[in-house]
């Protein structure tokens, strides 16, 4: 039995279902019959067979004027009830802060990795830069512009502001935030020192696990999420 989330929200249709029916021809009222049957036996409303018709009948009406029935236009009629019934729900868009504070954890927690591993193999040459105020700073400014930048690349051309501004404007955060974390380096604080290294991973196990969470709680995007 379907699972009623996958189906259609119960939203009065927009067109005039009934009327549309009585335009179908005697081979395409069968086909709709049938496609009705299959659905009502899943459980759909009412008012979700409605909304669906609303769809399909003004498509299945041009097309039959064009002498093309429904079976050739959707395929069998099971075929088309199943594609309608397991349709994937549509993808809520998810804030841009949200997917920020995602990529951060992810970037926060590599890092801290690479950090870890440093404190680990050579712990006398960790400088103040390594602190993890100043990883902090630069993992956060990297989420927030891969963020951007994966949005960015989803947007219709038109709207999307010029390449070379946000390039520029990618490289001026970067440096802002490397002035930021090498200032850092001046104040003496258990934030801004150097770390040992199972701090260091401890932050990574921490951050990651936070990346983890909100990915599969959000059904968020991931790095590269260009296309």
């Amino acid at each position: 039995m379907a699972d009623k989330k996958n189906t259609p929200e119960e939203t009065a249709p927009a067109v005039d279902v009934d009327a549309l029916l009585q335009q179908l021809t005697k081979k395409n009222d069968e086909y709709v019959f049938k496609l009705r049957r299959i659905l009502t036996e899943h459980q759909y409303t009412q008012a979700q067979e409605q909304k669906l018709l609303a769809e399909l009948l003004p498509e299945m009406i041009a097309a039959q004027r064009q002498g093309k029935p429904a079976t050739q236009l959707y395929g069998p009629v099971t075929v088309k009830a199943e594609s309608l019934i397991n349709a994937p729900k549509p993808k809520k868009k998810v804030p841009f802060w949200l997917s920020g504070i995602d990529l951060s954890l992810f970037f926060i927690s590599i890092f801290a990795l690479i950090y870890g591993i440093m404190a680990y193999i050579q712990p006398k040459q960790m400088t103040g830069a390594s602190g993890i105020a100043s990883l902090l700073i630069m993992a956060i400014a990297a989420g927030f512009i891969f963020t951007y930048y994966n949005q960015w690349t989803h947007k219709p051309k038109k709207e999307r502001p010029k390449t070379w501004i946000l390039m520029l404007a990618g490289v001026a955060l970067v440096m802002l935030a490397s002035i930021a974390s090498s200032s850092l380096a001046l104040v003496k604080s258990p934030l801004t020192n150097p770390s040992p290294w199972p701090v260091y991973l401890g932050l990574a196990v921490i951050a990651y696990g936070g990346h983890w969470y909100l990915k599969r709680r959000y059904q968020l995007d991931g790095i590269m999420a260009m296309g």
